[in-house]
């Protein structure tokens, strides 16, 4: 069945954006204030994740003392108001009082993080005025002269460019930026977002997503994929994704096959599987498979993991609000997107008793929203589907490896536990 034309259903509501929060608790108070802030949670600086950008700020001797500057960056809180007051066109307080705090930070078994993300907190009364945003900055400068860090700051550029599309669509689940500062000489930047967890509900990566917030979340997905294929100037603007990206996700294929042989996967299934754990495969299926399928190819989120999705409750149903953190998006398959919503955050009991209608719910939406001929069918979505089942499952391998040294991280080993099985019996059928 074709996906035919019809009226299009109301799109989902704007939504607002958060930074992804960190898996380390926050940090300590210390005791350093700002002239007006209330306080802020500070890192010592010997992690080496300061922003240089002259553009955003002059911090000459000159200037240093009448200038707050935001969590060991050159952001001044001056610009910040400044950029928040030409956004929403009105007065902002001179000297509000304001809490920083840091919501991620490098990890400690890697040299490099993407970006710092931090949250800026306003003490005034006007409802108009957002109670806090949320700045991300790339890594350093000086972390960026090897490939490892040209290719994060390269991460952050791609970000910022799927922003500047999704702001022209103020109904897709993307974040309301304030402001977007891509580079300056000193090749730094800065996003300036609203925060969404004033309003919404971020989720549990390991306890996943209830079964409603997943049907939802496809009809979101549908809604940008079907905008995707509607408006492309995107895809002049977002570069597919470097095989060395995959490499990371992969991590090392024998401390995986050894942690969930300890998990009692048996040792059979990673032989049947070990070729879908090759970067070359990885990089291929979500290059090539939109030619492979004969489909056009769609703005691809390539995070939908439910730390990613805020919720909200509308009467007695809970509804996304946001999905954030599009440093991965990346032109390709829709089937990429669909099959993680579905592998990454429902049980196996959800997934095996729910996939048919998920499928057929998602389709039903992108044929409304697109609003005419659309290219995909029910059964092209189900063989795209089957055809990522894989990839979001070596994906998903990846995440749980980078928890594995952490506590109550069982449901997620039991997700991705289950997606290796059904792996291993579709390869076996298909012998």
């Amino acid at each position: 069945m074709g996906c035919g034309s019809s009226s299009p259903e109301v799109a989902p509501e704007p939504v607002e954006e958060t930074s992804p929060s960190s898996e380390v608790p926050s940090d300590p108070k210390v005791s350093h204030s700002y002239r007006p802030s209330i306080i802020s949670l500070q890192i010592p600086n010997d992690f080496g994740d300061d922003v240089s950008s002259d553009a955003l700020s002059d911090r000459s001797e000159g200037h240093e003392e009448n200038k707050d500057y935001l969590f060991s960056t050159d952001v001044t809180l001056q610009w910040l108001l400044q950029r928040i007051s030409d956004k929403l066109k009105k007065e902002i307080p001179e000297e509000p009082q304001w809490i920083v705090e840091r919501l991620n930070r490098p990890s400690w078994d890697v040299d490099y993080a993407t970006s710092s993300v931090v949250r800026v907190t306003f003490g005034w009364d006007d409802d108009d005025l957002p109670k806090s945003v949320v700045l991300k900055t790339p890594v350093a400068k000086d972390q960026r002269e090897d490939e490892e860090g040209k290719y994060h700051y390269i991460m952050f550029k791609r970000e910022c460019n799927v922003y500047e599309w999704t702001q022209k669509f103020p109904k897709l689940i993307a974040p309301n930026i304030i402001h977007i500062k891509k580079h300056s000489k000193e090749g730094s930047g800065v996003v300036v977002m609203e925060d969404v967890s004033e309003k919404g509900v971020e989720q549990d990566p390991v306890k996943g997503l209830s079964l409603e917030v997943v049907r939802d979340l496809l009809k979101q997905i549908a809604y940008l994929h079907a905008t995707s294929l509607k408006h492309t100037s995107w895809s002049t603007l977002v570069a597919d994704l470097p095989p060395s990206y995959y490499a990371h996700i992969i991590g090392n294929f024998d401390d995986t096959m050894t942690f969930f042989e300890r998990q009692d996967v048996d040792h059979s299934r990673f032989v049947h599987l070990a070729k879908f754990f090759s970067a070359e495969y990885l990089h291929t299926t979500a290059t090539e498979s939109t030619d492979e399928l004969g489909m056009p190819k769609v703005l691809v989120h390539g995070e939908p993991y439910a730390s990613n999705v805020f919720t909200k409750m509308e009467g007695k149903e809970e509804r996304v609000m946001a999905l954030i953190d599009f440093t991965e998006s990346h032109s390709g398959c829709f089937a990429e997107d669909v099959a993680k919503i579905i592998s990454w955050n429902l049980n196996a009991k959800e997934r095996t008793n729910n996939t048919g209608s998920l499928l057929e719910g998602y389709h039903f939406h992108l044929a409304r929203y697109y609003d005419g001929d659309c290219p995909f069918t029910v059964d092209l979505i189900q063989k795209a589907y089957e055809m990522f089942v894989p990839f979001a499952m070596v994906s998903l391998c990846g995440k749980v490896m980078s928890i594995k040294n952490k506590g109550d991280k069982e449901p997620l080993i039991e997700r991705a536990k289950s997606l290796i099985q059904q792996c291993y019996t579709m390869e076996r059928l298909n012998e």
